[in-house]
């Protein structure tokens, strides 16, 4: 399925420490942005690769395997492409690893 970078930010805010929120304006609900909680700053889209491997470092062994998994077989990446994996497919493996339902 395809997902809009949207909805995968939304989804990788769900899996972010505290640190980073989902805003919404309520003045333009469109403009929706990932942000840091303490300083209100917008996470810009060259950031979101490291906000990937901050949720990738937490996962537990067992699970990293079946992340390199998703990657593979779901994103059809082989053993060396997964490296180079973008955000977004990233944000959707590990989604599927952990559980989170991208809306």
């Amino acid at each position: 399925m395809k997902y809009t970078d949207t909805q995968l930010k939304q989804a990788l805010a769900k899996m972010l420490p505290e640190t980073y929120a989902w805003y919404v304006n309520p003045q333009f609900p469109s403009q929706a942005t990932l942000r840091v909680r303490t300083t209100g700053y917008e996470v810009l889209d060259t950031e979101l690769l490291h906000l990937c491997w901050l949720v990738e470092e937490t996962l537990m062994p067992s699970k990293r395997l079946d992340y390199v998994g998703e990657l593979m077989d779901n994103q059809g990446l082989d053993l060396w492409q997964r490296y180079h994996a973008t955000w977004q497919q990233r944000v959707q493996a590990l989604c599927k690893v952990k559980g989170i339902v991208i809306s």
